[in-house]
């Protein structure tokens, strides 16, 4: 046998080696990439997972506050962290004080009006730093305990203290997803894999040649 061919032959097991440790070092890249992905998406902003009342329901009885519950805590900043309107279909406001924050819950306390329709309209700083605003409705037809005034109590102010970076004046922060940081990782792993191959590939294929050249004898 040539020594070609035997050189051949013994590159063969490292070859297969080589393959089956890029394979598996590949697949472990994209396990994590897996793995990190959905964690990610606890970074979100704050978003809204219980209420009371709920979302569309009809509420029959008397009701002195409203609460909502978020999946993550609720920046207080101070006591400026939460804003809460409750509001009637023709936009009077019915709160009697102004949001409070504990953890993850927000709550105001309401006297509401003549049955009917009322929107709950909240604005908080969430646990990332940043505003987060939507609303909810419900139905009323329980004892009528106010009668609403034009527009949020003053002391509550109309719109919620910004990000700390933003409100002294300093530039905000550009923010990148985690779940950016984990693809761009997974990336550069994949492409220092690819790197590897090449390398090992020319070397492997020059030792090749370079037994072919030194081929003299034939068994």
């Amino acid at each position: 046998m040539s020594t070609a061919r035997r050189a051949a032959r013994a590159d063969r097991p490292r070859r297969s080696t080589i393959a089956a440790l890029l394979a598996g070092a590949g697949a472990a890249l994209a396990a994590a990439a897996l793995a990190l992905v959905p964690a990610t998406s606890a970074s979100a902003h704050d978003y809204l997972v219980s209420s009371t009342p709920a979302a569309n329901a009809s509420v029959t009885s008397a009701l002195s506050q409203v609460s909502l519950t978020f999946d993550d805590i609720v920046l207080d900043d101070g006591g400026h962290g939460a804003l809460v309107q409750v509001t009637d279909a023709s936009g009077r406001n019915f709160e009697t004080g102004c949001a409070s924050v504990q953890d993850r819950q927000v709550s105001v306390p309401v006297a509401l009006g003549a049955p009917g329709t009322y929107r709950v309209t909240w604005q908080i700083v969430s646990a990332d730093g940043h505003p987060v605003s939507d609303s909810i409705q419900f139905t009323y037809s329980g004892p009528k305990a106010g009668d609403g005034r034009t527009g949020p109590l003053a002391k509550c102010g109309t719109t919620v203290a910004a990000p700390k970076a933003q409100a002294t004046g300093a530039p905000a922060q550009a923010s990148v997803s985690p779940a950016v940081i984990v693809i761009i990782a997974v990336a550069g792993g994949v492409v220092v894999l690819a790197v590897i191959a090449v390398v090992l590939v020319i070397v492997l294929s020059g030792r090749r040649t370079r037994a072919k050249d030194g081929d003299t004898t034939v068994n």
